[in-house]
């Protein structure tokens, strides 16, 4: 189903022109201030008012609407700045056509589960064998906690301040995960043992064995246990019973779902690293260092919200916890090494885990500072769904929801850490800055006087405008619990917190789907499936059948493609538009203390709002890929050397075992390349050369490369393949959510009414909202120019205003 909705698509073609919007003049529509934000401020719900009929410049019948009701595919400003019309005397617009229908069955783009390309003998194995194998299997993870606590005793672990021990920080865990992927490991390792007992090729280890279950065995324990389903209207913590008939998909703490059969050496669990011949492939860091370009190739149009709103969304939907071992003296995780000062470490130190990427003695780079050795640890594994034999699986650490877990964690115990327990909000660090509650544990500044921050997602610290992301979040809760309190005094505090979760978790998926997707995926594509917001009324839907979970190829490739738009700098502007800082991004990486300066969230998000992204290429800052996680030197400064975010990208593909570039074509609806001049379709020739100077082979290309060097499909962001990954992704989190904030005839469904406000939902509400910016531009992932020029925050005739009335004296749930 899969290839044959990507063929209707993409081979198509995506036709949407492309525009390009002259640079903006530095404070030419701003005139930000200090604006009073702590009181709640109610809006009656406004009369439904008949829409005022137009004419299109192209002769088309459309309807009168302000620019952001209208444009959802930004590609279309510049001709619908061609159709102007007069909303009202105090409103003008322009004239909007209406939204074409789905042209295909919004099912057609979800993939089926993998399955073997030829029929696949199942081998006589016994009971008492599997068993044995099982018991084999603890064996091998008690050995291997026994070695782990040996690592810890001599301190073969990640140095605090390291690259790898910095790498880490993104990875952060819990003992519950931990002990999951040591259940798993058991799993793994009595798999691989049955395949070299009984000699079974790699198509019977991975579609052979897992016809073979481990109940009753002595790790039947290790079985995911079947959840017990509340009835409420609200979401569980933990997504667990989104889907009543399947109660585990889209849990947190579940395995990534697959599209392709997994490609690892030997079939189940060693990862993938040679090529078709049998010969090694080539270096990550080879790769990294040949193809990709130290280059800023800017957007015109989009400004760097595009790369944070992606990173952001991303850290709600995925999370792959590392493999680390338990100091069990203090009850840390602490990082495993595979390196010592840039060489190979020992075979006798090298934790089982280890997959070091080799640095070429020739790089032009880290060859200057000695290095021949980049840290790189696998991820963990996760438990079978189905309690069975098979392949290796990677689990995500979160729910795999657009459900704001980001915003309030994934479980009961993360969220109770960020709850106040009064009046439904969360905590806040002090009533001037509202600012994100401090975490001290993880990081703070050289005179211990700032600290991090604590979220409901542990990657908050990265870097700076992450934080800011976080923090506009947690003020939008504040300010929708005060505001729910207002209007219905007698609720409690659960109430007021679940109900205002309830709504942020909407206001997020509108923006995504109404602002973000349509920038990413383009307008075709967004039509075709069925992705593009209602105007009115509940959007037909919710199918039982379809999985959300993420797929493993999203999550360690595709959905990656946001680091291409990363920038190497971070810049922030005063009320006047005036640079106050550009901050280098190497330099601030869990340091987000700039959000404590006077002014400095207001002036991190002006900058976010103003400063352009990088394209969608194979360019890259070298911040990324020579200087990611410098080390922390001890008199406060950083070494001169990173870690390549491009070669641990390339590692983490093979690690997972994902099948090569090639194979994503073939189920993208691309023919299937027998040499690489049969890249030429979606591959530029220089970029192809490249690649077949390192690549033997054309079916040896990692998927993570290939995606990234493929030319931007017209009028979308990505190329063909990703486009096909990522908008599979997004279709099944629409589609296979039952909370999902347009579903109705639902227990948890909102009210038309409801609906209808929470579509006015912009991000450049929200932003206004919950800053003292008083500018902005209505559609904020475009730099501010002619129709989409900044305006007061503090009208809503630009950029309409959310009505809580509707949710007086709203039914809830105790």
């Amino acid at each position: 189903m899969l290839e044959r909705a990507c063929v209707v698509v993409l081979v198509a073609g995506l036709a949407a022109a492309q525009v390009v919007f002259p640079k903006d003049e530095a404070g030419a529509a701003s005139s930000d201030g200090p604006g009073e934000k702590s009181l709640p401020i109610f809006f009656p719900r406004e009369a439904k008012q008949p829409e005022v009929p137009c004419t299109t410049y192209e002769g088309k019948q459309g309807s009168c609407r302000l620019l952001l009701k209208c444009a959802t595919f930004y590609a279309e400003i510049a001709q619908l700045s061609r159709s102007p019309c007069t909303i009202n005397e105090h409103q003008q617009g322009v004239c909007c056509p209406a939204t074409e229908a789905p042209v295909t069955d919004v099912g057609g783009l979800i993939s089926k589960q993998p399955v073997p390309q030829a029929a696949v003998q199942v081998p006589d194995i016994k009971f008492t064998e599997i068993n044995n194998a099982c018991e084999m299997g603890i064996q091998a993870v008690d050995q291997q906690d026994q070695f782990e606590a040996f690592l810890v005793q001599n301190k073969v672990v990640a140095k605090k301040g390291s690259s790898m021990a910095q790498h880490g920080m993104l990875f952060q865990t819990t003992e519950e995960v931990v002990k999951k992927g040591k259940d798993a490991s058991k799993n793994i390792a009595a798999s691989v043992i049955l395949m070299k007992q009984f000699k079974l090729s790699k198509e019977q280890g991975g579609f052979a064995l897992p016809q073979f279950g481990i109940q009753n065995t002595v790790i039947q324990d290790t079985c995911p246990e079947e959840p017990i389903c509340p009835d409420t209207k609200y979401r569980v913590m933990n997504a667990t019973c989104n889907n009543r008939r399947n109660k585990s998909w889209g849990q947190a703490e579940t395995a990534f779902q697959r599209i392709l059969p997994p490609a690892y050496d030997d079939g189940l669990n060693a990862p993938r690293s040679k090529t078709k011949s049998g010969n090694p492939l080539p270096s990550p860091r080879a790769i990294s260092s040949e193809v990709i370009i130290d280059r800023d190739n800017l957007y015109d149009n989009f400004t760097l919200l595009i790369m944070q709103w992606g990173q952001f969304l991303d850290h709600d939907i995925t999370h792959t916890p590392l493999t680390k071992v338990i100091n069990n003296s203090t009850g840390e995780m602490e990082d495993i090494t595979c390196c010592n000062r840039g060489a190979f470490r020992d075979a006798s130190t090298l934790h089982q885990a280890c997959m070091p990427i080799d640095i070429p003695e020739t790089d032009a780079f880290y060859s200057k500072h000695n290095q021949r050795c980049m840290d790189f640890a696998r991820s963990l594994p996760a438990p079978r769904p189905a309690c069975n034999l098979g392949a290796r699986e990677q689990m995500n650490q979160i729910t795999a929801f657009l459900d704001a877990s980001n915003v309030y964690g994934s479980s009961v115990k993360e969220s109770n850490e960020l709850r106040a327990f009064s009046g439904g909000l969360l905590k806040e660090n002090n009533a001037q800055q509202h600012l994100l509650p401090p975490d001290s544990s993880s990081c703070q500044d050289a005179t211990k006087t700032m600290h991090c921050f604590k979220a409901g997602d542990s990657r908050v610290n990265e870097q700076p405008q992450l934080a800011v992301m976080h923090t506009l979040w947690m003020r939008q809760h504040n300010r929708l619990a005060r505001e729910l309190s207002a209007i219905n005094p007698g609720w409690t505090d659960e109430i007021l917190f679940q109900e205002a979760r309830r709504i942020v978790a909407a206001q997020m998926q509108h923006i995504t789907y109404n602002e973000y997707l349509p920038i990413v995926l383009g307008s075709k594509f967004m039509v075709a499936f069925g992705l593009v917001p209602r105007e009115s009324g509940y959007a037909p839907g919710y199918r039982e059948d379809i999985d959300p979970s993420i797929n493993n190829v999203f999550a360690t490739a595709a959905f990656r493609y946001g680091h291409t738009l990363i920038s190497g700098s971070m810049k922030s502007f005063s009320k006047f538009g005036t640079l106050e800082q550009d901050l280098k991004l190497s330099e601030n990486q869990f340091s987000p203390f700039a959000l404590y300066r006077p002014g400095g969230f207001d002036a991190l998000l002006r900058g976010v709002t103003k400063q352009p992204s990088q394209k969608f290429d194979h360019f890259f800052s070298e911040q990324l890929t020579n200087h990611l996680f410098p080390a922390k030197m001890p008199d406060g400064g950083f070494s001169p050397f990173g870690m390549d975010l491009v070669a641990l990208n390339i590692q983490r593909g093979r690690d997972h075992g994902l099948p090569d570039y090639n194979q994503w074509r073939k189920i993208c609806g691309l023919p299937l390349a027998t040499t690489f001049q049969d890249l030429t379709d979606v591959i530029d020739l220089d970029v192809i050369q490249h690649l077949q100077a390192l690549y033997e082979d054309v079916n040896d290309i990692d998927i993570f490369i290939g995606g990234i060097s493929e030319r931007p499909m017209e009028g979308s962001l990505l190329g063909h393949t990703f486009l096909c990954i990522v908008g599979d992704q997004f279709a099944r989190l629409r589609l296979g959510d039952r909370f999902f904030y347009e579903n109705g005839g639902l227990e948890s469904s909102f009210r038309e009414e409801q609906l209808d406000e929470i579509r006015r939902t912009s991000l450049a509400r929200i932003m206004c909202d919950n800053s003292d910016v008083e500018m902005m531009q209505p559609l904020v992932f475009i730099r501010a120019h002619l129709l989409n020029k900044r305006v007061p925050c503090a009208s809503d005739k630009d950029i309409p205003k959310v009505s809580l009335q509707p949710w007086r004296n709203e039914p809830v749930w105790a």
